[in-house]
């Protein structure tokens, strides 16, 4: 019997993928980016579907009463080895006195959400019907690893090197490349120096997350998870003279080995598991964050979202490509934390946006796929209100942890001109507030997750 029922469900999932009845959507996001936030909110929202006028706080989400939704909520996993998102210990974090944000990501895991609607076509032959979502989320810091699925070690080190000279005005190498001298390619690898070694290299990393840089490879140096301490994260990228010739047992042939076993091992696993099969993508980018940097962050995330795009597979779908060959065939480009800038600023925010994936929107749009770009706030946590200043109205951000303070935090440039990201660096105050708290059974505050849920599910109705 259970042998029957395992059968049975494997044909269910594959039927839901072939009548499309399954959205398996890719989050795709740095460390830091707001991936956690947002599919916490997107969990809450989906959860209230049914609930009386809840069609009425999300208007631009037009096939919520097109289609007479009547249900949301969270269902049962499609992979029962991965573990579930923690959303209940994020809305615990999030009506804990004083409000907490959610706990960064530590691991990959996965939530399965389930829609009911009405569809009252004369020729469907049920009036209920169900559509899956499926949500992935991941550490941030293990996301470049995607770049490596490509990258011979020979490549992947004249990557590094080249990573490490353009960004030497914001975090500095050379104590890692310093101690790496003292290594011998063709000679037996000495653990105790590589150690050390791979020590500098990984402070080298952190530095560079700390400086809001998106070039962290390899990610489970910084966030080893349940590999801290195996051989398998202990190799550098080999940055000093070139090594022509080495014997198979050198220290060079066992850095390539480990780069090459953690290639196999841990990076395409994490590519199989959270992307290989994803239907649609949401690609977060911390625009305020990335100015911050300058023109090092500007060039950073422009070219990291161009090399990480590469690994994807965009196009139309049909029926057959959904089971055999699946493809994106929508990604959305969303400049988070729109809620730490007044509101007048957003269409500045959206321009900066699009110049910073602009490689990366041609690339998808290339292959076939529908691309568009938007501002969000996933958990608001400032209120934009008119105030006056020398006789005229301005916008400014009241805080939740701070109601009786009024702050205007400055102007976005909305393309990148050396003087206006200048002014950026110089005037603009990155706000840092607390999340609003919120009751555990209520709605959380947001902006444009109605366009959201209208641009990646309206149309699988």
């Amino acid at each position: 019997m259970d042998y029957l029922d395992k059968i049975m469900n494997t044909v269910t999932k594959e039927v839901n993928v072939l009548l499309d009845k399954e959205i398996r959507i890719g989050v795709t996001g740095l460390s830091r980016g707001g991936k956690s936030a947002l599919i916490t909110s997107l969990v809450n929202v989906i959860s209230m579907f049914g609930e009386s006028g809840i069609g009425d706080k999300f208007p631009r989400f037009k096939a919520y009463d097109k289609f007479n939704i009547s249900y949301g909520g969270i269902t049962s996993s499609r992979m029962m080895s991965i573990k579930r998102f923690p959303y209940e210990d994020a809305i615990d974090s999030l009506s804990s006195n004083p409000p907490q944000w959610p706990s960064p990501t530590d691991g990959i895991s996965e939530i399965r959400l389930e829609i009911k609607y009405r569809d009252e076509k004369w020729y469907s032959p049920i009036s209920t019907h169900t559509i899956y979502i499926d949500i992935w989320d991941y550490p941030g810091e293990w996301l470049m690893d995607l770049l490596l699925l490509d990258l011979s070690y020979d490549e992947f080190s004249a990557k590094v090197k080249e990573y490490t000279e353009k960004v030497s005005s914001v975090v500095n190498a050379n104590e890692w490349i310093k101690l790496g001298k003292a290594l011998d390619p063709v000679a037996k690898p000495e653990v105790t120096i590589l150690k050390k070694v791979v020590a500098e290299y990984t402070n080298w990393l952190i530095s560079c997350k700390e400086n809001d840089l998106a070039f962290i490879v390899p990610g489970r140096f910084v966030l080893p998870g349940e590999l801290k301490g195996a051989p398998i994260l202990e190799f550098v990228p080999w940055v000093w003279d070139k090594v022509d010739s080495y014997e198979k047992e050198s220290l060079y042939a066992e850095l390539k080995n480990r780069y090459d076993a953690y290639k196999q091992e841990v990076v395409q696993k994490f590519y199989k598991n959270c992307f290989a099969k994803i239907d649609r993508q949401l690609v977060l980018v911390d625009c305020l964050k990335a100015l911050k940097v300058g023109e090092v962050g500007f060039w950073d995330i422009n070219n990291s979202f161009d090399i990480l795009m590469q690994n994807f597979k965009f196009g139309s779908s049909n029926f057959l490509t959904r089971l055999f060959a699946p493809r994106i065939d929508k990604v959305l480009f969303i400049g988070t934390k729109s809620d730490l800038v007044t509101n007048d600023q957003h269409q500045n925010m959206l321009s900066m946006l699009k110049s910073m994936v602009r490689r990366s929107a041609a690339r998808v749009r290339s292959d076939g796929a529908n691309c568009e770009y938007m501002v969000l706030s996933s958990v608001k946590s400032t209120e934009c209100v008119l105030t006056q200043h020398q006789g005229k109205e301005q916008q400014v951000l009241v805080c939740n942890d701070e109601p009786t303070k009024a702050v205007f935090p400055g102007s976005v440039p909305p393309v990148w001109q050396d003087e206006w990201v200048e002014g950026y660096q110089n005037k603009f105050k990155l706000l840092n507030p607390r999340p609003p708290r919120i009751t555990p059974d209520s709605l959380i505050p947001s902006f444009n997750i109605d366009l959201l849920l209208e641009y990646i599910i309206g149309d699988k109705l």
